[in-house]
């Protein structure tokens, strides 16, 4: 991480020179050009314009493009307000979603034992010093300065040192005296065993915290180190996707606005048909309702194309009918010729009956051929194969052919724009290409680093399985000496007391090995934690950063010292301030004269070519006026006289009736033949009835109706073609006499929005370079992510662990005396006996007195105190 800061540092300057020399050369470019205009004045401009909040920013797109020629971005405008010149939104901040160092979220966390650092720092006040550093890297460093100076930085390790050595015999030591004390002073065991039982389970409780704590401490720790390849792989990752970005953006800052104002002139002069024909064509439409007579056309073309297929539906209807109705007709002749021959057969008695039966009206009343061939309504039927509608959408496509029609007549003078502006964007670019710096140096180093890292990685695997092994033993060896005391402690509540001595022996002996280990794993891991602190995370946690910037002036990095404080470019980076200031970049002055296009020759004499001819637009064509004409013809049909004579009946004679009078003479003759045969006309009556004739009915009835509806809806047809005809006629008139004075009013607006854009281009690029390009947040993020990793998800589980077995031992100090003399009071009767017999026996004849008075059987031994 040093390196990289080192190396942008570096390529930080090389930009800065190159800056310089480009800069200049614009100067002796454009020395000969006016002079440029106030600065002032167009940063209160864009000041005053980012204030306006009734008007919105206009953005770049592409949603309008024209299908024809278009290769650049659009520029949208508030529909039907083609006056007002658009706001351009500069990519200020372009923001780069490749930098993943912040997705690590290594700031979450519970970071418990951050508290410990403060005692790491009391043991190791000392920085390292900044000399020794230099004559690191100097070769200049004997073994004697070497010794002195790291005996200075290490007094307080080396202290610690040897109170961690004196610590680690207490409970050796005083298991030794416990042990080979005079017997005579551990005759009386203690009197109050349940107070020792009780504070041996304190012990036992905090010592299974403390453990519990271990376990914990070494697991997070172990998956922290784990972290650390891929941690540092992404931020190697980071730094050369923010150094690659940062010489981007100091080169595009310079070009991409540009490439913005001028994508919006090419835009605006690829889509002239949406910002100068649509302008044109919506102010024909507000000064003469073109849109309006266009839509009704269209509505009189769906209507006429809806009666038509009514006229149609109708035709086909009454051309059933007819056949229908001759069906009816022959039938109808048939049974009239039955009924007169069965009329004639009668006998002469009833020939007075059969002279009753009229079969004279048994022939067709509803005539459907003059329906059929009424010429309004033929013209009608034909207008759907016309296709007026088809009509109306060729004169809305004149009308909307106006935008494509002016970028026709304009084409040559807008091409003449686009070299101009080619030209002047080509200069530019070339003239910034200087500060696309190489990346070899910066690319080496990460080179460097990643091939170190890949070659640490195996041994900081290997040490951390280790160290993860020595941890886990240590909780091993912990949890067996709690195991035990806890099991003494569980043997002395329950009925097997014959065994808690022995347990309590057996731990009190391994607690004076595993003190012993404990205290050395706390060494082994207070030399890592502390040595940690003071290498890495004091210079990475210094406010003035002062070892690394001294660091970083050695001879194996930068040889040199830094332009800028490191404490100052962090800070500005923590901030997220642009990378130009930080690095104090300069040259940016001639930027007002690199930036002056109104000196860019021949962009305003193309400027001027652009015109608009509106001659030749037709919206009312001859052959629209001819259909129109034929349409009212057909749309003045009296189809009242239709109606009036299908509503008459079908036959001239009542079938239903007719049956039921044969019926009636049948019954009545005598003659049986007769009879029969009048049964028989009267049956096929009733069927031609229920076959035919109700069904023709039927058919007639439906007639009618659409003949009423198609009545209603020809008179608002008529109607409104008239209106069409009539506003048609008026717009053409307009469009001949007062058409080309639109064109000019909405040509001057279309330039003045063009030469907007450069405008503002101008006052972006001198605002922008000072405040916004390339913010170097992310290398922030990249040295406080490590930071994060190494002295919180790292060095905290480490101290968690060697603070929880200070703890442990510290209560294996007390729990073990305790075991001892707990064990002392389970001693077995005749143990006991022996103790209390062994004195008397060692003392001189001399000394012993016979007081038979004083022989008397021993007392009980006193209660456990459970």
């Amino acid at each position: 991480i040093i390196v990289i800061i080192g190396s942008l540092k570096s390529s930080a300057s090389q930009d800065t020179n190159e800056l310089d020399l480009i800069t200049s050369n614009n100067c002796s470019t454009i020395d000969n050009f006016d002079v440029p205009r106030n600065l002032t004045t167009e940063l209160d401009l864009q000041e005053n314009e980012e204030s306006e909040d009734s008007i919105p920013d206009e953005t770049l797109s592409d949603d309008t493009r024209d299908n024809t020629n278009v290769s650049h971005l659009k520029t949208l405008d508030l529909p039907k307000d083609w006056e007002r010149i658009p706001k351009l939104k500069f990519p200020k901040t372009l923001q780069d979603d490749r930098y993943k160092m912040v997705s690590l979220h290594l700031d979450q966390g519970l970071f418990v034992f951050d508290f410990l650092r403060g005692f790491l720092s009391m043991v190791q006040p000392n920085d390292v010093p900044i000399g020794l550093l230099r004559d690191v890297f100097s070769d200049g460093l004997t073994v004697s300065k070497l010794v002195s100076q790291s005996a200075n930085v290490e007094v307080g390790f080396l202290a610690l040192v040897g109170i961690c050595c004196l610590l680690a015999t207490v409970i050796p030591a005083t298991e030794i005296w416990l042990t080979c004390r005079p017997s005579h002073l551990d005759s009386e065991p203690s009197q109050h065993p349940g107070i020792l039982s009780f504070l041996l389970g304190v012990c036992v409780s905090v010592l299974g915290s403390g453990m519990l704590t271990m376990m914990a401490c070494n697991e997070t720790a172990g998956a922290a180190v784990e972290k650390i390849p891929a941690t540092m792989q992404t931020a190697l990752e980071d730094l050369g996707h923010y150094h690659t970005g940062t010489t981007t953006q100091l080169r595009l800052t310079l070009t991409r606005s540009l490439d913005v104002a001028s994508e919006a002139v090419l835009a605006d002069l690829d889509n002239v048909e949406e910002l100068l024909g649509k302008p044109v064509q919506e102010e024909l439409s507000a000064q003469t309702g073109l849109d309006v007579a266009l839509d009704a056309l269209l509505d009189v073309g769906n209507a006429t194309t809806e009666l038509s297929s009514r006229a149609e539906t109708l035709f086909k209807t009454t051309e059933k009918a007819r056949t229908s109705g001759e069906e009816v007709g022959r039938e109808a002749g048939e049974l009239r010729r039955q009924l007169e021959t069965a009329a004639r057969g009668c006998p002469p008695p009833d020939r007075a009956l059969c002279a009753t039966l009229d079969p004279s009206g048994l022939h067709l009343a509803i005539r459907l051929d003059r329906l059929l061939k009424d010429e309004r309504l033929l013209r009608l039927r034909g207008t759907g194969r016309e296709n007026l509608t088809e009509s109306g959408r060729q004169a809305r496509g004149e009308y909307l052919y106006v935008p494509h029609h002016v970028a026709r007549t304009t084409l040559d003078a807008r091409n003449e724009i686009r070299r101009e502006i080619s030209n002047a964007r080509n200069r530019v670019t070339e003239e910034a290409r200087g500060l696309d710096t190489s990346s070899t140096e910066l690319s080496k180093h990460l080179e460097t680093a990643r091939r170190v890292i890949n070659e640490v990685v195996p041994h900081l695997a290997t040490f951390e399985q280790t160290r993860w092994l020595i941890g886990i033993g240590t909780v091993l060896a912990v949890f067996i000496v709690w195991m035990l005391l806890l099991s003494a402690l569980c043997c002395r509540c329950g009925a097997t007391e014959d065994k808690v001595r022995p347990t309590l022996l057996s731990a009190v002996i391994l607690s004076c090995i595993v003190s012993v280990g404990l205290w050395a794993v706390i060494l082994a891991d207070l030399t890592l934690t502390t040595h940690t602190e003071m290498l890495l995370c004091r210079p990475l946690h210094d406010p003035e950063y002062r070892t690394v910037e001294a660091l970083l002036e050695t001879r194996g990095f930068l040889e040199k010292p830094l332009g800028v404080p490191l404490k100052e470019l962090l800070s500005r980076c923590e901030q997220n301030q642009a990378a130009y200031p930080v690095y104090h970049l300069g040259g940016s002055t001639t930027l007002e004269h690199l930036t002056a296009h109104w000196t860019w020759p021949g962009l305003a004499k193309a400027m001027h070519k652009l015109k608009v001819d509106l001659k030749g637009l037709r919206i009312l064509t001859p052959n629209l006026q001819v259909r129109l004409q034929n349409l009212l013809y057909a749309s003045g049909s009296n189809l009242t006289e239709h109606r009036t004579r299908i509503q008459g009946p079908v036959l001239n004679k009542d079938l239903s009736a007719l049956s039921e009078q044969l019926d009636n003479v049948a019954r009545q003759i005598r003659d049986h033949s007769t009879a029969r045969n009048l049964d028989a006309i009267a049956a096929t009556a009733r069927s031609l009835l229920d076959r035919k004739v109700r069904p023709l009915m039927k058919m007639h009835e439906d007639l009618v109706y659409q003949l009423t509806t198609l009545e209603l809806q020809l008179q608002p047809l008529q109607r409104q073609v008239n209106q069409s005809i009539s506003h048609l006629k008026t717009i053409q008139f307009y469009i001949d006499n007062q058409g080309e004075k639109i064109a000019q009013m909405k040509t001057k607006a279309y330039v003045d929005r063009i030469g907007s854009y450069l405008d503002q281009w101008r006052v972006h690029v001198l605002a922008e370079m000072g405040t916004g390009v390339a913010r170097c947040r992310p290398l922030w993020d990249v040295i406080d992510g490590v930071r994060l990793l190494l002295c919180h998800h790292v060095l905290g589980p480490l101290n968690g662990f060697w603070f929880a077995t200070v703890l442990c031992a510290l209560v294996l100090m007390a729990s073990t005396p305790l075991a001892h003399l707990l064990a002392s009071v389970h001693k077995p009767e005749d143990m006991k006996k022996e103790t209390v017999l062994l004195p008397s026996r060692m003392e001189s004849p001399d000394t012993i007195t016979m007081d038979r008075e004083t022989w008397r059987t021993p007392e009980t031994p006193p209660s456990d105190g459970w």
